[in-house]
């Protein structure tokens, strides 16, 4: 049964449905958003903007675990994407599948689902029909050939299927149906259930195929070419990047490449989202459904020097897409608050009207939808950590990644190379990022966005001092000591007279 509202707006008179489509690896800062009309139409101009969202580990597992848990890496437990410090099997052995926001959905009446990418080296350590807890339906990629969107084998239900290598295997197409399936038969059947989606593609990740309609697509286009691109100086940076030779033509045109495909693998997640988005309305259900666009890390191409990967603390890795529509969600509007990828599991929460059985480190976004007005106490600094993956001998065996490399993956580059390892935060006016070793950047992020001068050696030294303290608090919080940390007033940003 519908109802009207005082607008006329037909109103469901269950709780709001929920669906999340989430990408992977998509970049922000190089402009892959331009690439996507539908979202920009269908979901930026209904709905409202995050401008300044981060993720606080960038790296595919850590982050998409943040995101089920609503907790940092360092409570949940899951910092890497490998066996043992990490990956699926880190969160099925340590049981934190077992308290998610699916979990806390489901036990609130949510009839759940999830279509694509669940967390790195599923199924590892389990059986290929292994569903975690908290799903209804679902319908994930059992092996690593699902990256190059062709030629793979899923797990639905409880039941292997397999994809082939034809047109209508290309795997967000089949995401796109199944997702859209899962809706008309919801609400046809059940129609006083409330959902839960998450639309979970692969796309942008590398390979980046994309699908065969869209390869002729952003003929023309280059990486763009930031003032950070191939830094010509970078002595002020950590050693690992200082003993980084410059991009070679080759490089640049490697990248150039791979961009091209990114943007054209994204065609397709464009027209998913609007599919959905048409079905929401012939069901009825798109003025009770928030829709949340967002990626689980961003990506770099050439900042700096380095060749493409994620898993840095810089602008390009940490600060991603996020949009959301929903019922009372300002249109066309842009929210400047800092907000984090551990704020969306109590944000489904809230918008089901329950609560998660674990302590968030998050808080909910529904208080920054409805209003142009400050929210009280909003956070004032956001988190940033990375750990070290395995070494080859402790790692069971590296295929358990089930996770083709990507050139010049730090996570990769890792294996062989000292850890980049670091923990920092981002606040409005700087970066501070603390790596091991004595490596320290300090960056303005209102004069310096593109992070070109690195400030440490000028900076204060009571600065310097009250850093570090406020830093021990943050590493260590749980729950409600980490939104009281986040809400404190940073350290304020100092350099030493005459600099």
């Amino acid at each position: 049964m519908c109802i009207r509202d005082s607008l006329g707006l037909q109103k469901s008179s269950h709780a709001p449905n929920i669906v999340l489509i989430l990408t992977d690896d998509q970049d922000l800062l190089l402009d892959s958003m331009e690439a996507m009309p539908q979202v920009d139409a269908l979901l930026a101009k209904r709905g409202t903007t995050f401008s300044n969202f981060f993720v606080n580990l960038p790296l595919c597992c850590p982050a998409r675990a943040t995101l089920l848990r609503g907790q940092f890496p360092h409570n949940h437990g899951v910092t890497t994407n490998l066996w043992p410090t990490g990956g699926f099997a880190k969160a099925y052995v340590d049981g934190i599948e077992q308290a998610t926001f699916a979990t806390a959905l489901q036990g609130a009446g949510y009839r759940t689902a999830l279509f694509g990418k669940y967390l790195n080296g599923y199924p590892f350590k389990t059986e290929p029909t292994y569903i975690p807890p908290g799903w209804d339906e679902w319908w994930a990629p059992i092996t690593d050939t699902a990256y190059g969107s062709y030629g793979y084998q899923v797990n639905h239900n409880g039941q292997i299927e397999e994809y082939g290598f034809g047109p209508e295997d290309y795997i967000t197409d089949v995401m796109a149906q199944r997702a859209v399936a899962f809706i008309t038969n919801t609400t046809t059947l059940s129609p006083t259930t409330p959902f839960f989606l998450a639309l979970n593609v692969y796309a942008p990740h590398s390979p980046a195929e994309p699908a065969p309609r869209h390869q002729g697509l952003f003929a023309d286009a280059k990486v763009p070419q930031t003032p950070s691109f191939n830094e010509a100086d970078v002595s002020d940076k950590p050693p690992f990047i200082q003993s980084t030779p410059l991009l070679t033509p080759e490089d640049v045109e490697n990248m150039d490449e791979q961009y091209r495909r990114r943007l054209q693998s994204l065609a397709a997640v464009d027209e998913a989202v609007a599919q959905l988005v048409q079905t929401l309305d012939d069901t009825k259900q798109l003025n009770n459904t928030y829709i949340i666009f967002a990626s689980d890390n961003g990506y770099h191409m050439g900042q700096h020097r380095l060749l493409p990967g994620k898993g840095m603390p810089y602008e390009e890795d940490i600060h991603v897409p996020l949009i959301v529509r929903g019922p009372g969600v300002r249109k066309n509007a842009v929210r400047d608050e800092l907000t984090a990828i551990i704020d969306l599991a109590p944000t489904f929460a809230e918008i089901a009207g329950t609560q998660m059985s674990i302590p968030s480190d998050g808080r909910s976004l529904l208080p920054l939808l409805s209003t142009r007005q400050p929210v009280e106490n909003w956070r004032k600094s956001v988190l940033l950590e990375h750990y070290a993956p395995p070494s080859k001998e402790e790692n069971e065996t590296l295929s358990n990644a089930l996770e083709p490399p990507d050139p010049g993956d730090v996570q990769q580059e890792a294996l062989k190379q000292p850890s980049p390892d670091y923990i920092g935060i981002r606040t409005p006016e700087y970066k501070y990022i603390q790596r091991i070793g004595p490596a320290r950047e300090l960056y303005d992020m209102m004069k310096d966005p593109y992070e070109l001068v690195n400030q440490w050696q000028n900076a204060d030294a009571q600065f310097k001092e009250e850093l570090a303290i406020f830093m021990e608090g943050f590493r260590s919080c749980v729950g409600e000591s980490c939104r009281e940390i986040d809400a404190m007033e940073p350290p304020v940003y100092r350099l030493q007279a005459g600099q």
